[in-house]
Order: C-alpha cells, then structure tokens, then sequence
C-alpha cells in the first residue's frame, strides 16, 4: 500500500486528502506572516520608535476590525460557495502580507497588517465549515487535528525563517518572502469544489439518499444569529473568550519582549527558540488526535470538561514561567504550555463541528470574533504594566485571567450532547420537507419535535403538528396546554429549545418576527390585537406593510373589510382603543385580512364576544380561507371550531393528545374533560373541606325574598356617547340574575359603576337597604359586594398561592403589626388556618400545578380560575362575575354551571352574572336582563329572552352552533365529509319564587 494510501486510510478512512491537504496549506502560510510579526515585534516597535504600550495599541487597532469583519465574511460563506471565498481571501491577505514589507510609516503598517488579517478572518469559518462538510463524523477529530497541525507548523517555520531572515536582512524581507507560498496553495485551492452542507448528519440520522443530498435553505443575519445563540454550548463557549483572547493572542509578542527584555535574546535566537517551541504543539496535536477521538466516541462533552483540568496545569506554568529567572526552565514551561493547549485543540473543534448548525456552521465559528474584542483591548492594560511594573509583573497578570476562561468553557460540556441531537434533527426535518416538496407532497407547515421554556420552565414537550395548504386546523386544548406558547413559536415571538418549525420546506424556527410575517404567516393575538393609541384608518393601513407600493390592492382589500364590517367605516378617524371588543376583534382580523398571508394564525376568535360578533367575524374566516390561506385556528370552544375546521388538534400539558378530524373529536370524553372546575361544585359544599364562613344553610335563600341591590335610573356617558342609559334593576337575595347584550351594550361599564370604579352621572345605588352610590370601590367590598373582571386583573408578579392568600385579607383574625413582627402565637396560629383554608381553595379550584407559578405566566383561561378563586375567598353577600366563562376550556364552562349554583347556594350570595355562553347563562340564571346600547330591551326567564325578536336581533343572531358554545349543542355548520345538522335545545328555568 501506497504511502498515500495508508495515510488517507489512517486520517480520513478513505475519503479524499486533497481537500485536507490544501486547507492545511492555506492555514499555514497564514500563520507565518502572523508568527512572524509576532517575533519581530521588538524590532518593529523599534524602527517606529514605539513603547510597549505603543506596539500593543497597534496590535489591538489590528486585531478590532479584523475581528469584526469576520461575521460578514462568515454569513456569506453560510450563503455562498466558501471553496472561492477561502482562495479570494487567501489572495488578498498575500498582497497584504507583501505591503508590510513594503510599510514607510506606522498608519501604512495598520493598514497593511490589518488586511492580512483576513487569513484569520477568511479561515476560521471557511475552512472550519468546509472540513465539516467534507469529512464524516467519526474523522473529524482527525482532520481538524491536521488541521491545526498547520498552525503548529506556521509557527515552527515562522519565526525561524523570519528571524534568520531579518538577522541577515531586514524585519521587512520575511514578508516579502512569506507571499510565495501563499500563491503555491491559492493556485491548488482553485481545484476544490464545494460540498453540500450537513450531508453527514443526515446520513447519521438514517436519513434517506434524496434527504442526504437535500441541502437547507439559507438563513438571514437575524435567524442566524438567533439559530447560534440557542446553542448553550456556543453561549458557554463565547462568555470565556474575553478571558482566554487577551492570553492567546498577546502570548506570542509578549514573550518575545521577555526573551529579548529579560534574557537579551537577539531577532535569530528568538525565532529559533519559537520555533523549537512549536515543535511541542505538534506533539501536542499528535496526541490529542486519538484523545479527541475517544472522547467524540464516549461523550463529546468531555473535550470541554477536560480542558477545566488544562486550564488549572497552564496557569501554574505560567506563573512559573513569568517569575523563573533560568532560561532553559522558561523554555520548558513555554513549550509545556504550547503542547498541553495544542491537546485540546483536535477535540474542541470537531466537538464544535457537530454542535452548531450546518446552514448557520461558519458563522457559528466566527460569531466568537465578537466576543474576542473585550480581551483584545486587555492587551492595551497588559502593555502599560509591562511599561509600568516590567514584563513579569505583565505576564503574570494573565495567570488568573486565562484560568476564569478555561473554567467557563469547561462548563460548557454538559450542553453538547444535547446540542448535537438537536442540530441533528433539525438539520433532517428541513431536509425531509423539501425532498417532500420536490415530490409534490405539500406541507405548508411542519412542526417536528418541539420544546418551549419560559424561565427554565419548560411549557412544550416535543410538539409535532402538520398542516396541509388551504386547510383550517382547529386548535384546541385545556387552559394552559400552551396553545398560544405554540402559536408564538411558529411566528417568532418565543425561541425554541429543541425542535424544527419548517414552513413551505424552509426552516424558520429561530427566523426574527418581521421575517416570520414577510414569509406570509401572521398571527391575530386572543382579546386585542390592535394599537389602541392609533385610529381604525391608521390600523387599517398598518395592516398592509408588505404592499405599501401596491397601492391598487391595498384600496381593493381595505373596501372588501369595510364591506364585511361595515361599523369600522363609521369609526374610522377614532382610535381603536375606544371600539369594544368585538369591534376590535374585528378591526384585527381586517389587518389580517389585508395582510394576505399564506398561513393566518388565531388565538382565542370568539375570547368575550357575543353570539352575533363572532357569528360575523367566522364569515370573514371563510373568506379568507377562500382566497386561498391556510388557517390555524385557537378556540376554547369546541364547537365554535368545528363550524369552520376539518382537522383538529387537542393539546393538554404541552403535548399534542389527539389529532384527527373534528367530529372524532367529539367521541373522547377521556379528552374533552374539565381539568380545573369538574368536581368542585361537590366539593364546595363539603363540611370536611369547606371553611366555617361558607357552611351556610339554605334556609337563607329560600326565605322571604329580599332585593339585595337596587340600581335605580342609572346613567353614565363618555365623550358624549351614552354606554349606560337610565337602567334600572333589582337583584333579589338568593337569585342569580344573568346579563347579556351584544359588546359595547355597556355591560361592563355597568358592573364598573355598581362596584364604584366610575362615578355615576345621575341615578342611586343601594346595597342591602344601605345607599352606596358616593362610597368607594374598597368601601363597597368591605361591606359584602365581590367582583370579578373580564381580563382577571390580578397582580402579575405575585404567585397563584399568594394572589389567593391576598384575596383573604378580610378574614385574617390577628391584625397586629407589632405582634406579627415578634411572630407571637396568636399571629402564627392565624397564619396556620389562614394557610389551611388557601389549600382547601387551592384544592378546590385544582390550581395545585400552578401554585408556585407567578400570574404573568398563566395562559388567560388559568388566570381566570385563578380569578374566581379569589371571589370565593373575599365571601361576600352580592357578587358581580363578568364573564367567568371567558377565555376557559369548553369543558371548564360546561363544569362552571354547577359551581356557580352551588356558590351561590352555599354562601347565600346573590349573583349578577355577564356571559356571552347562552347554554351557561340559561342554565344558572334565573332571570336574564337583556341590554342595548346601554339601555334594558328585555328581562323576564331565560327562555323568554332569548327568543325576544329584538334580542336575537341585536345579540344572538342565527348561528345555532355559535350560540352555543359549550354542551351537548348541534355542529351545525361542521363541513365534514359527512355533514351532519343537530338541533339545539336551549334549557330554562323559571324565576325562583318566595
């Protein structure tokens, strides 16, 4: 067998050696112009008439912009054929190099050594990339180890060519010489072709042949960024080169001051000393090739474990080094120190090759340039204490420097394994989806594997989710399932952990916002989605950023939106934050609707709207379904969503539990269960869990009947327009009196004035005989009114635990501050039951799993609970609840019902309750106040209302399905293969009677 045979079969296992051969050449002949300066530096700050300070500045203004010019460089090697990039380069820093010599002046010197900077600019992501591309997996150890054999060797020839050279000639002459074989290797280079990128990953993957030569589409500066940040290791690894910099690249020229300072060693006695010295790094490398090997084969982390054990041994020589008087010792500890480092080198690279992205793999390598400048301009300090205190005090310095980042990147390897998986099956999905897509099997959206964490608490778990163009998909799940956690992955607005989010064949998982929606995906938030501060007009025309040169589509889509929601014409010039709700809603989905996107995401449609405005806001769904876009669609109630979804998908817990059509759907109870409210209705009025203050009888609610509160001829105006209209009422001791109306009937301004946060215009509240009109908001819950809101406005930075324990303040029995402070037994004993009643509540309302979460990071259905949690804690004789079913599982409102009766039975409160749910409010109530425009068009028994003509007219619409939205109630509507039409019974109760 041939030498080169054997050679090739003991590096690469077969694969060629050519590419191997001319990277490494390139590399080194890079690194002796780089040694080289490094060894003449002496002399160089002499002819320039520098100080040590002064030659280290030049070395620092040299190495800054070199540093930064190497992201550029790198993300268009991630673009563009890297092969003419790494020889064009190679060019360049030859011309460079040759102007050294030719230098006159020191601001030529800067220039011409900053050029030839961009060897290291051009190879550190070209040729790391490239040798990763070229080589599989189990050689990389040993290619990136020749690899860096090539320093060795720049440095080993180097200083002895350059300081023999300038002891004969001149410090200038090297660098003229130094161009020759720069050209040598620039002409080989120009036979090298380009390999596909993450081929070898994919094959590691089982992947198949077409998805092996499949390459990923390319991503831009912003995704890149985001891709290499997620990458702990690359994190880790990047916080310790401010540390580890200032060391390694000031090493070479502050030792030769040493040399030539301390033991007055002349240009050609230095440079054969450095290059004697290199020798070692060549040992080094040769005996870390099989290290890297075994411990790539073992755990590829321990490359970066190990070098914490390096980094401790490097210091010691140093300091050793720094204070030694001898110069054979010197020696020894400079050559020990250049062998022990040179060890690690073959493993931390090739463990860096698996471990970042193959389509971001160059700029992955360069984005540490950034992180280097920190520890360049050290060098400016490290040189002013060579001035200063000499140059073993500078040396020194350095000791502990370089041992914090040795530590840092040590930590590093616990990440790489999972870093490697990861990149792997990324790197596959891409890949699988565009091999899919060159078949004709269309998936405009591939979700594969998917992790979320918010904080280190992980929210998602291995999400996978398909979806074919022109489809609505159903999203659908229990509150806090992490539906809307999914929805702001896929458009940008939260990075991912793990996993691949792939639309129309190109990953976007880490791609920015902006990038997401220029793609064609938008997402319309749940609840309000538009600027409040900007008008309806001025939302409008925001919404068509992408085609603001098209001006002829943008008048079309703007009067098809007007056409659809014709109250949006009317409100034009005012800000959308003075629309109701569903006016709002509305205004969002018209942005969307001009946004044209290919895939149309939205969270929580019908979130406190009426029947009628969602029963609109689904006919513009469809039609922008029609135009040809892809909905996803998230909807806590099931069957709002099969009036316009085929396929559904039910999360619970961060994980996908069915995905189907929608009508099988409907056959697993096992899924479609209350998570939070199924039980407590029972439990509420259980002696052994319920608290003292709740075990009322229920001869209080069927005694005498009593009005509790009087409204009379209540009246509240804003800016002219009357959203409260001479409306009287009264709520009888015991009842459950229900409040409906269409958004913007003035229903919540209502509750704000019988709960004191607006002042009434004209008109009398009184509260058990007592007139409350003029008392404030806490003075009307002292005295028994409780109230809940529709956005549950609960303190974001508390916890669920202690958001409840705040709810009941009212009952704490020791109230003394000075008794707390000296924690006396009265307090304690108050604080024992105060926390036993929390848990009983806890327990009831099954917030167990969310008590030590703060309420910023509850899903809007868990806050809600949360909520009504509070209410039941604040025990008070009238409660006002404004849509407690809003933005909560269908299940969890089918289960509110009975606790709302039995809350009411139990405690003996009466109960003024807003809810757009008609079978909820029908089921409870026992009467139904029906309002318009802030005035009473209806009240009588549920039955009776809502079959009112100017009830259906103004709220309910027709949309049996929509009307509807929890129970056992028809799908019509449903488009299924099989469209099947139920009818809807709506259930009654009479009006309780003394």
């Amino acid at each position: 067998m041939k030498l080169s045979e054997r050679l090739r079969e003991r590096i690469t296992k077969g694969a060629p050696l050519y590419p191997l051969l001319v990277l490494f050449g390139l590399n080194a002949v890079d690194e002796l112009d780089r040694s080289a300066f490094g060894v003449l530096a002496p002399e160089i700050r002499d002819y320039f008439n520098l100080s040590n300070e002064g030659i280290f500045t030049v070395i620092a203004l040299i190495a800054v912009p070199v540093l930064l010019l190497e992201l550029p460089i790198a993300h268009r090697a991630d673009r563009l054929n890297r092969v003419r990039i790494a020889t064009f380069g190679a060019i360049a820093w030859g011309l460079f190099s040759f102007g050294t010599g030719l230098a006159p002046a020191i601001a030529f010197l800067v220039i011409a050594r900053t050029g030839s900077g961009l060897g290291r600019a051009v190879n550190t992501p070209t040729h790391n990339s490239l040798l990763a591309d070229y080589y599989d997996v189990d050689v990389r150890g040993n290619v990136y180890g020749v690899h860096r054999a090539a320093n060795a060797v720049g440095l080993f020839l180097g200083p002895a060519i350059a300081g023999v050279l300038a002891f004969f000639f001149d410090w200038r002459v090297p660098f003229l010489v130094f161009t020759i074989p720069t050209a040598v290797f620039v002409v080989l280079a120009f036979r090298l072709r380009e390999p596909k990128r993450g081929a070898f990953e994919r094959r590691a993957m089982g992947a198949s042949e077409e998805t092996i030569g499949t390459e990923e589409e390319p991503p831009s500066f912003a995704e890149a960024w985001r891709i290499a940040w997620q990458v702990r290791t690359l994190r880790r690894i990047w916080f310790s080169l401010p540390f580890l910099a200032a060391a390694v690249i000031g090493l070479a020229a502050l030792l030769s001051i040493f040399y030539e300072d301390v033991f007055g060693l002349n240009e050609a006695q230095r440079g054969a000393l450095f290059a004697g010295v290199e020798l070692s790094q060549l040992a080094g490398i040769a005996i870390g090739i099989p290290i890297a090997n075994r411990l790539l084969n073992r755990n590829p982390g321990l490359a970066l474990k190990f070098l914490g054990f390096v980094g401790a041994a490097v210091a010691v020589m140093w300091a050793v080094l720094a204070y030694t008087p001898v110069l054979a010792v010197a020696i020894i500890m400079h050559a020990l120190i250049s062998g022990t480092l040179a060890i690690l080198a073959p493993g931390i690279y090739a463990t860096l090759s698996l471990a970042i992205p193959p389509r971001i793999r160059a700029l992955g390598f360069s984005i540490g340039s950034l992180f280097i400048v920190p520890g360049v301009l050290v060098l400016l300090i490290i040189g002013g204490v060579a001035d200063d205190a000499g140059i073993r005090q500078a040396l020194l310095v350095m000791v502990p420097v370089f041992g914090i980042g040795a530590a840092v990147i040590a930590s590093a390897g616990r990440f790489v394994a999972s870093d490697i998986a990861k990149v792997r099956a990324s790197t596959v999905a891409q890949a699988e989806v565009l091999a899919a897509r060159r078949r004709g099997e269309v998936k405009l959206l591939l979700v594969k594997d998917l992790d979320v964490s918010y904080d280190g608490t992980q929210v998602l778990f291995g999400v996978n989710l398909d979806v074919d163009e022109g489809e609505i998909v159903a999203l659908l799940g229990t509150n806090g399932a992490g539906k809307t956690t999914l929805l702001k992955a896929i458009s940008g607005l939260v990075e991912a952990d793990a996993g691949a989010v792939i639309f129309d064949g190109r990953d976007m998982t880490y791609a920015p916002p902006q990038e997401v929606a220029a793609r064609g995906v938008v997402q319309v938030p749940g609840g309000k989605g538009a600027f409040p501060s900007l008008t309806v007009g001025e939302n409008l025309r925001l919404g068509g950023w992408l085609y603001q040169r098209e001006t002829d589509y943008l008048k079309q889509a703007t009067q098809q939106v007007l056409d659809y929601f014709p109250v949006l014409k009317e409100r034009w010039d005012q800000p959308a934050g003075n629309l109701s709700g569903g006016e709002q809603q509305m205004l969002t989905l018209g942005q969307a609707f001009i946004a044209h996107p290919r895939l149309l995401m939205i969270d929580e449609l019908s979130l406190g709207l009426a029947p009628i405005i969602v029963e609109q806001l689904l006919a513009i769904v469809r039609a922008i379904r029609e135009r040809g876009t892809t909905i996803i669609l998230v909807e806590q109630s099931v069957n709002v969503a099969l009036t316009v979804a085929e396929t559904a998908y039910f999360m619970e817990k961060g994980e996908i539990r069915f995905h189907g059509r929608t009508g099988e759907l409907l056959k697993r109870p096992d899924i479609l269960r209350s998570v939070f409210l199924e039980g407590a209705g029972s439990a509420l009025g259980n002696g052994k869990n319920g608290s003292r203050k709740r075990r009322r009888t229920a001869a209080k609610i069927d005694g005498p009947v009593r009005s509790v509160l009087e409204i009379e001829g209540l009246r509240r105006s804003f800016g002219g327009i009357t959203a409260v209209d001479d409306v009287s009422l009264t709520l009888d001791s015991g009842q459950i009196l229900g409040v409906i109306g269409p958004n913007g009937a003035g229903k919540t301004t209502l509750f704000d004035l019988i709960s004191g946060f607006l002042p009434a215009d004209a008109g009398r509240i009184t509260l058990d005989g007592a007139d409350i009109t003029d008392i404030g908001p806490e003075g009307r819950a002292r005295i028994g009114l409780g109230r809940s809101f529709q956005d549950a406005k609960l303190f974001p930075a508390l916890t669920v635990e202690d958001t409840i324990k705040l709810a009941f303040e009212r009952q704490i029995d020791v109230r003394d501050p000075i008794a707390a402070a000296l924690n006396l037994p009265d307090v304690a004993d108050s604080e024992a039951r105060l926390q036993k009643r929390v848990d009983e509540l806890i327990d009831l309302m099954g917030l167990g799993a969310f008590c030590d979460k703060f309420i910023s990071e509850l899903s809007t259905g868990s806050r809600r609970i949360v909520d009504l949690a509070c209410v039941l804690a604040h025990d008070p004789s009238v409660l006002l609840f404004d849509e407690p079913s809003s933005g909560i599982a269908q299940r969890e409102t089918e289960a509110l019902g009975p606790l709302l009766r039995r809350v009411r039975d139990d405690t003996g409160a009466s109960v003024l309750l807003i809810e757009h749910d008609m079978p909820l409010v029908t089921s409870v109530a026992d009467e139904i106040v029906a309002l318009d425009l802030g005035r009473v068009i209806a009240r009588g028994a549920p039955g009776d209302v809502v079959k009112d003509p100017a009830v259906v007219e103004a709220y309910l619409g027709t949309s049996q399905s929509v009307i509807a939205r929890s129970g056992k109630t028809a799908r019509a509507g449903v488009r299924t293969k099989r469209a099947r039409t139920r009818s809807t019974k709506v259930r009654t109760r009479a009006r309780r009677t003394s």
